[in-house]
């Protein structure tokens, strides 16, 4: 039998009938949001938990910059023998001062005199430190003291932060497909189950090779586990809460850093600092598996509508939004996402967007869309650079190290409550880039200061910190928006912080309490 010709007028009627003809997908689950309560009693639970779930992670994140702490050492001469060490010198101090002071890595020479060790001066001879080293790990450890990473194997300090950050870059693109795929909160319980194991396991490491293996595996869960769960408060809820929660989240952040401050000085052995701030993530994970919901909003998109049902009919009961006529709105939206698909194929052969599996690749064909992603993917190089550039670098600065770590993350607080106020009454650019030119003349400026003056470089500092928070944050936000749901955005916009992370830490100077790399980042 000949095929009936395709009427299209006759289809576009029908198309044009639907019950939701003037409404996207998106649109259409916004509204579904909003009937079961856009930001009710199941949002404020929700938040409250993914709260306290950023604090930890922050605290487990940033041990990071403690973990890795110079621990003070002294080099074995060659061919040493304690038995000969003169009588009345404890081994400490004799290592102490045959170990050249002023090059660190370098050690006396020693003479032998009626079977004991001659004291060295000034102008005896010096050989490298390549007999061994001993470290005094009476007050603090680190790696450090651990794998002896000191002389000729310090970098390797900073090798480990860079093998993180390259986990971290991989696990933003590996869970980013994934969740997009599978589900955001199935990845981010593999995620934290990778993340939590990977933590314990660094503890007990061997060697040096497997730490930085593990380092790397515990990078690549932390990415999962950071953007799923602030995906899935961020789409659980509508989009007149994102801007609040978006600050919020980024706040509590900002007090896991405060509080590792803390926790850091009292727990000095990195093991032990380790423990601490790992064990509670275990606890975390049970009580989310057995009350976060998968996104509504990535079930909807996915054409999930049982599942979606479900979960928004929870969402509803907890809100008490029983008669809103959610599973209805679904049940139309099914029928309205079948008719779109069939005519869509028999009118364009299947070339419906919203059945399109897109990939990053797509925000680089238009020009305009290039241009926007070139520009977020910059910003979100530089604001990396110097967000954590700081961060790091706070525990090397003149004075004292907690207190030091604990005034650049506190001023992270106020700057989120700042921005939530800022970015609500000024919109997102022009904030952006104010907070981003304050940030960065605070670190020209902090180049120039005396040497000698400590307070006013560290409160140039400081203020550096708190502009390059506000835009870290507004980044944070603007990519949210910009960034459509298809693409999975954290993932996206967090690819040029990624790789600038990996190569950051190698331009952070060791002994100075200036910021010289500030001038490059502003």
């Amino acid at each position: 039998m000949e095929k009936k010709p395709l009427d299209l007028n006759e289809l576009s009627e029908k198309f044009a009938a639907a019950e939701f003809k003037d409404l996207s997908t998106s649109e259409i689950t916004e509204e579904i949001l909003r009937k079961c309560g856009g930001y009710g009693l199941f949002q404020k639970l929700l938040t409250v938990f993914i709260l306290i779930y950023v604090v930890f992670h922050a605290l487990s994140t940033l041990t990071m910059v403690f973990i890795r702490e110079k621990v003070p050492f002294a080099c074995y001469p060659s061919n040493f023998n304690e038995s000969m060490i003169p009588p009345n010198i404890s081994l400490d101090v004799f290592l102490n001062d045959v170990t050249v002071k002023e090059e660190k890595c370098s050690v006396y020479t020693l003479d032998i005199e009626e079977g004991f060790y001659i004291l060295p001066n000034s102008n005896s001879t010096k050989e490298p430190c390549n007999n061994g080293q001993k470290f005094y790990t009476k007050d603090l450890t680190s790696i450090v003291s651990e794998f002896g990473l000191v002389c000729e194997k310090e970098w390797l300090k900073n090798f480990a932060v860079s093998v993180m950050f390259g986990g971290y870059l991989i696990g933003n693109l590996i869970f980013g497909i994934c969740s997009d795929k599978f589900g955001r909160f199935k990845m981010f319980c593999a995620a934290d189950i990778l993340f939590i194991c990977c933590c314990f396991a660094k503890i007990h490491s061997p060697n040096y090779g497997v730490f930085i293996l593990l380092y790397f595996l515990e990078g690549f869960g932390y990415a999962g586990c950071y953007i799923n769960i602030y995906t899935i408060l961020l789409e659980c809820v509508s989009q007149d809460y994102r801007m609040h929660l978006n600050f919020a989240v980024h706040g509590a952040f900002a007090l896991g850093e405060t509080f590792l401050a803390g926790v850091a000085f009292l727990l000095r052995k990195w093991q032990h600092l380790l423990y601490a701030v790992t064990i509670p993530h275990i606890l975390l994970l049970i009580i989310a598996v057995k009350y976060i919901p998968e996104s509504p909003r990535w079930l909807l998109i996915q054409g999930k509508f049982a599942a979606a049902e479900k979960s928004v009919n929870r969402i509803a009961r907890t809100n008490k939004r029983h008669n809103q006529n959610v599973g209805k709105l679904i049940w139309k939206l099914q029928r309205e996402t079948e008719r779109k698909s069939k005519f869509e194929e028999e009118v364009e052969g299947n070339t419906n967007p919203e059945n399109t599996n897109y990939t990053a690749i797509d925000l680089l064909r238009k020009p305009r869309r290039a241009m926007i992603t070139t520009n977020i993917w910059f910003n979100w190089l530089v604001n990396s650079m110097l967000y954590y550039g700081v961060t790091l670098n706070s525990v090397d600065m003149s004075g004292n190290r907690y207190i030091n770590f604990f005034m650049m993350s506190a001023v992270e607080i106020p700057a989120n409550i700042l921005g939530c106020i800022s970015f609500k009454w000024f919109g997102h650019r022009k904030p952006l880039c104010f907070f981003m030119v304050f940030g960065g003349i605070n670190c020209i400026v902090s180049n120039f200061v005396p040497k000698g003056n400590f307070w006013f470089p560290l409160l140039l500092a400081v203020l550096g910190k708190f502009g390059t928070t506000l835009s870290f944050d507004g980044v944070y936000l603007t990519s949210a928006e910009l960034f459509p749901t298809a693409v999975r955005f954290v993932n996206i916009r967090n690819y040029g912080g990624n790789i600038e992370d990996m190569w950051r830490v190698w331009f952070i100077p060791e002994d100075t309490q200036y910021f010289h790399f500030h001038f490059y980042n502003a």
